[in-house]
């Protein structure tokens, strides 16, 4: 897997906002640092696979990512004729922006990244939701600092995965919840794993924003950990596939979309049947390729992550995995809206389709 630089790669996050000339001189650089397309449609590998780039804007090495992992490692992609790449790059701004420089096909971002893209004037589009129905970003903190609710965030130092994208739109829509400012928190950029608790326990940080993974290794080997959860004060925070619309009115490469949501899709219902047994054939499929996910050696994590992640996916009924529902859509602009971070008067409905998804539960 690898990595790109996203150095002077941003997309703008203030409202009116759009992409000027430095913009393009900011794709142009990335494209020279990565020098491949993500979606080339005439690139084949030997056993006629067609090879494609995803975009993970976070590291690999967690559960979020399972219907991918298996999708890759036990074949759904390969039955797809695909040869999907994941290249890791930091952060949803510079993901988007790396989908719009064609170095890749697909990227991961939330919901609220997505539509504060768009309303800035990206050229990009939702084409499936993956986990709906809230966050599933957690926020961690001590026993005796707790953060549990949005009013105690007030003037804390948080750490962060990085200073743009889904971390930090949650954090502000929940700061938001209690008539706070984003200014209200300091944040500070750190790693993501269970060992940044030390950061709390010795007051460096007052917490961090983890995966639920992570939050539930953390409740397992930490006893003075406290976990709060934004989706208990937001209702933002799914995420989805994006493409850039160029990618969408390209034949070729909308077909690849298709089928690379055809392959996800696969792998959902595989990991959901194997929810009753406790995962053992999505662990198998997983550690079979080169992932280390850390949060599978522990059982209970294993179990607990991913009963949340499996209902997450089947969040408006199992038979519209990868469907974006146009209602919880609405409801996460007109949330980022009354927060003030974003424009009112726009058509959110234009900023997603369900044309790639596949439909039925079968």
């Amino acid at each position: 897997m690898r990595v790109l630089n996203q150095s002077g790669v941003r997309v703008a996050r203030r409202r009116g906002q759009v992409f000027r000339a430095g913009t393009a001189l900011g794709l142009t650089a990335l494209l020279a640092l990565t020098g491949c397309g993500g979606g080339d449609p005439g690139g084949t590998t030997k056993e006629g696979l067609q090879k494609i780039t995803f975009l993970t804007n976070v590291p690999t090495a967690g559960l979020t990512w399972a219907a991918e992992l298996v999708a890759q490692t036990c074949g759904h992609f390969a039955k797809e004729g695909l040869d999907v790449e994941f290249q890791y790059i930091n952060g949803a701004p510079a993901g988007v922006q790396a989908i719009l420089a064609g170095t890749g096909l697909l990227v991961r971002p939330g919901d609220t990244d997505t539509m504060q893209s768009i309303e800035t004037g990206a050229p990009i589009v939702n084409v499936g939701a993956v986990q709906k129905g809230g966050s599933t970003l957690r926020i961690v903190s001590h026993k005796d600092r707790p953060l549990d609710s949005a009013a105690s965030l007030d003037g804390k130092t948080m750490g962060v995965g990085s200073t743009g994208g889904s971390t930090k739109v949650t954090l502000d829509l929940v700061l938001a919840s209690a008539r706070l400012k984003p200014e209200a928190l300091r944040r500070q950029v750190v790693g993501l794993t269970p060992a940044v608790f030390n950061l709390v326990e010795t007051k460096k940080l007052d917490g961090y924003v983890v995966s639920l993974d992570t939050a539930f290794t953390l409740q397992q080997q930490q006893p003075d950990a406290v976990v709060f959860d934004p989706s208990t004060v937001t209702s933002a925070g799914s995420n989805n596939y994006v493409t850039s619309t160029a990618n969408t009115q390209d034949p070729a490469k909308a077909d690849q979309i298709r089928r690379f949501l055809r392959g996800v899709q696969a792998a959902m219902k595989a990991i959901i049947a194997d929810k009753a047994n406790g995962y053992p054939e999505t662990k198998k499929c997983i550690t079979s390729g080169k992932y280390d996910v850390a949060s599978l050696k522990d059982q209970k994590v294993t179990q607990q992550a991913m009963d949340v992640y499996v209902e997450s996916w089947q969040a408006g009924g199992a038979d519209k995995l990868l469907q974006t529902d146009p209602a919880a859509w609405q409801r996460t602009y007109d949330e980022l809206v009354k927060s003030g971070l974003i424009a009112a008067g726009k058509d959110p409905g234009t900023w997603f389709s369900n044309e790639f998804a596949p439909t039925g539960a079968s």
